[in-house]
C-alpha cells in the first residue's frame, strides 16, 4: 500500500525473481492494466512507470489489459467496437519500451487482428475468447 513506488514494488520484484530463476531465453509476459476504468485507478504516468520498471526487471512482453470487473464501463461487450482499445497499446509504444506490446479486448476476428497489427497499434494481439467460443475459428 501507500505510495505508487511502494505499490509497484511487488510486481517488479516478482518479475525480477522469475527472471532470475529462468533462462535468458524464457519468455516472461506481464499483464498490465492500461485503463483501470475505476475511481482512484492508476494514472497514465503510473502505467508508463510500471511498464518501464517491469521491462527493466526482465519482462520480455507486456500484455495490455483494459478495465476491472468492477468497472461500470464495458470492455468486452458487443457494444464495444472491435479493436476499440488498441489505441491505448499504441499510446504506450511511444514511451521508450523495447519489448513487444500485446493489444487485447474485442479483437474477435482475424481481420480485426490483422488491422491492429498492420496499423502499428500493437506488436501482437491476444484473442483468447474468440478461440474458445468458436470451434471453427
Amino acid at each position: 500500500g501507500g505510495s505508487f513506488a511502494n505499490r509497484m514494488r511487488l510486481p517488479v520484484e516478482i518479475v525480477r525473481a522469475v527472471r532470475g530463476a529462468v533462462s535468458a531465453d524464457f519468455i516472461l509476459i506481464f499483464r498490465l492494466s492500461m485503463l483501470d476504468l475505476v475511481r482512484d485507478g492508476s494514472s497514465w504516468e503510473e502505467v508508463v512507470e510500471l511498464a518501464q520498471a517491469v521491462e527493466e526487471a526482465g519482462a520480455t512482453i507486456i500484455n495490455t489489459g483494459i478495465g476491472w470487473h468492477e468497472a461500470r464501463v464495458p470492455t468486452i461487450a458487443t457494444s464495444v467496437p472491435r479493436g476499440g482499445f488498441a489505441w491505448v497499446t499504441q499510446k504506450l509504444k511511444g514511451h521508450g519500451l523495447s519489448i513487444p506490446l500485446v493489444a487485447t479486448n474485442r479483437i474477435n476476428t482475424p481481420e480485426v487482428a490483422e488491422a491492429v497489427l498492420a496499423s502499428g497499434q500493437a506488436d501482437m494481439v491476444s484473442m483468447a475468447r474468440p478461440l474458445l467460443a468458436d470451434p471453427d475459428f
